[in-house]
C-alpha cells in the first residue's frame, strides 16, 4: 500500500522554489509514495498542465480566509518585534495589525497566539481530504501562510507528521510568529535557523538546514541558450544586456523609482547595449508598462495571470528564462530582492536601487526603508551588492562595473556562502531525504 505525503502549494514562490525542482521527481520515482498536491482553486488547471506529469494528484481548495485568520495573523504580527516589523508597522501595516502590536506586549500576544490557534483556526478546510487519503505525512511548504497553519493544525489533531519549510528568507522577520512548531522545521541556511530559534523559539534539534531547491538549477548548465534566450524576448543575440528588475508599484506608493531608473540606464550605457526588463511576476509597474522607450528596451511579464496580478504563478519555462537572463546579463540592476541572490549564485554584477529620484521624499515612503529590513543587513555588509543611494552613484557604479565586472567578486561569493550555503546543487535531494525519514 502506497503512503502519501500532501504538499502544499498556496504561494506563488513554492511552484518554483519547490515543486518545479528535483523535489517532486525524486518522491515520485519511488512506487511506495503518492504525491498530493494541495493548491487554490483558481489554479487547478496550471498545477495540472505542470506537475501530472510526475504522477501526483492536484487537489485545489478555496483560500478564502475569514475573521478568525485575520485575528490570528494579526497576533502573530504583535509578538515579532523586529526592525523589519517596525518599518511596516509604519507604512503597510498602518490598521488594526500597528494597534495590536502598539497595545498588546509580544511575549503576551506570543502565549496568546499558540493558546488561540487550535481554538480558532478553521477547522473543516481540509477534513474531506486527509479523511479520503490518511496522509503519512504533511508537507507544509510556507509555516507562516494561514492555509499551511490550518492544514497543519489539522493533521496536529489527527496525529499525522509534519515538516514544515520557511518559504523565503525575509519571512521569519517579517510574518509573524510560526502559530505551529512542525516535527521538522527546513530552514534553506544558518541565518534562517537562527531567527528560527532566536524569534520563534524553535528548539534547534528540530531545524534541518537543507538549501533552497530553486538554486539547484543555477549549478547546472541553463536549459535556454542565449540565442534562444534572444529570440523569445527580442534582444540581440550578438549584444552586452543589462537585466533591469523594478521594484513594482506595491512597494511604493508613488512608483517614480523604475521609470527614474530605466531612463537613466537608457542615458548611461553605450549605445550598443541593450536593457532587458523583468517585469515583478505578481506586480505592477505602471510608468514602465505604458510608457515609450527606446527600441533597446525590451520589455518581459513572467508567469500566467489567474484574474488578479498577485494570483500568478511561474512555470519551469519561466525559470529556465530567469536563469539564463541572469547567467547571460553583462550587468543587473534591481530593487530590494530576491534576486541579489540569483546574481550573486551566477556571479554576475550587480547594483541595487536605493534613491527616489525625487528630492523631499520621507524615509518611510522611500525605497531606502527596505534596504533596513532584517533581512537585507547581511546582503549589505557582504559588499558584493552595492547600494546607490543617489543617481550620480548610480552612474558611478554602471560606469565601474563596465570597466570591470570582477569588481566586488569576493563580496558576491560571501553572498552566495551566507544566503544559499550549498553549492552542489544538490537541495531537492536533502529536502527529500528528510522527507523520507517519515515515510
Amino acid at each position: 500500500m502506497k503512503k502519501t505525503i500532501f504538499i502544499s502549494s498556496f504561494h506563488i514562490l513554492i511552484s518554483r522554489n519547490i515543486l518545479a525542482t528535483g523535489v517532486l521527481p525524486l518522491l515520485t520515482k519511488q512506487s511506495g509514495v503518492q504525491v498530493v498536491i494541495i493548491c487554490p482553486e483558481k489554479k487547478e488547471e496550471f498545477f495540472r498542465k505542470e506537475f501530472e506529469k510526475y504522477g501526483v494528484l492536484i487537489k485545489p481548495v478555496s483560500i478564502k480566509l475569514n475573521w478568525r485568520d485575520f485575528v490570528l495573523r494579526f497576533l502573530s504580527l504583535a509578538a515579532l518585534r523586529t526592525k523589519t516589523l517596525w518599518i511596516k508597522r509604519r507604512t503597510e501595516m498602518k490598521g488594526a495589525s500597528a494597534i495590536f502590536s502598539e497595545i498588546i506586549p509580544a511575549f503576551l500576544a506570543g502565549w496568546l497566539t499558540r493558546w488561540l490557534n487550535p481554538i480558532l483556526t478553521p477547522a473543516g478546510r481540509f477534513q474531506s481530504l486527509l479523511e479520503k487519503y490518511q496522509p503519512e505525512l504533511i508537507f507544509a511548504t510556507d509555516v507562516q501562510n494561514e492555509l499551511d497553519v490550518s492544514l497543519m493544525q489539522a493533521a496536529r489533531k489527527r496525529g499525522i507528521k509534519i515538516v514544515g519549510m520557511v518559504r523565503s528568507w525575509d519571512n521569519l522577520a517579517a510574518k509573524g510568529l510560526i502559530r505551529i512548531i512542525p516535527d521538522v522545521l527546513l530552514a534553506n541556511n544558518e541565518i534562517v535557523k537562527r531567527e528560527a530559534v532566536a524569534l520563534h523559539g524553535v528548539p534547534a534539534e528540530k531545524i534541518q538546514v537543507v538549501g533552497l531547491p530553486h538554486y539547484d538549477n543555477y549549478f547546472q548548465a541553463p536549459k535556454l541558450s542565449r540565442l534562444e534566450l534572444a529570440e523569445k524576448l527580442g534582444l540581440a543575440a550578438g549584444k552586452k544586456f543589462v537585466l533591469f528588475a523594478p521594484v513594482g508599484d506595491r512597494y511604493l506608493a508613488d512608483n517614480f523609482v523604475d521609470k527614474n531608473v530605466l531612463i537613466l540606464l537608457d542615458k548611461i550605457l553605450p549605445a550598443d547595449w541593450e536593457i532587458l526588463v523583468r517585469l515583478p511576476p505578481a506586480d505592477l509597474v505602471k510608468s514602465i508598462e505604458s510608457g515609450n522607450f527606446s527600441s533597446r528596451v525590451k520589455i518581459y511579464r513572467p508567469g500566467g495571470r489567474f484574474g488578479h496580478i498577485k494570483n500568478t504563478e511561474l512555470s519551469r519555462a519561466d525559470d529556465e528564462i530567469l536563469i539564463t537572463s541572469i547567467k547571460s546579463a553583462d550587468l543587473v540592476v534591481a530593487g530590494p530582492s530576491t534576486m541579489v541572490i540569483d546574481v550573486a549564485i551566477a556571479d554576475k554584477p550587480v547594483i541595487l536601487v536605493g534613491f527616489d529620484g525625487k528630492e523631499n521624499v520621507s524615509y518611510f515612503q522611500s525605497v531606502r526603508r527596505y534596504y533596513d529590513y532584517n533581512h537585507f543587513q547581511p546582503i549589505l555588509e557582504s559588499g558584493g551588492a552595492p547600494l546607490a543611494r543617489s543617481e550620480k552613484e548610480f552612474e558611478k557604479l554602471v560606469n565601474a562595473y563596465l570597466a570591470d565586472p570582477t569588481l566586488a567578486l569576493a563580496g558576491r561569493r560571501r553572498i552566495v556562502e551566507l544566503e544559499c550555503q550549498f553549492t552542489d546543487g544538490q537541495s531537492s535531494q536533502r529536502v527529500v531525504k528528510e522527507l523520507e525519514k517519515f515515510l
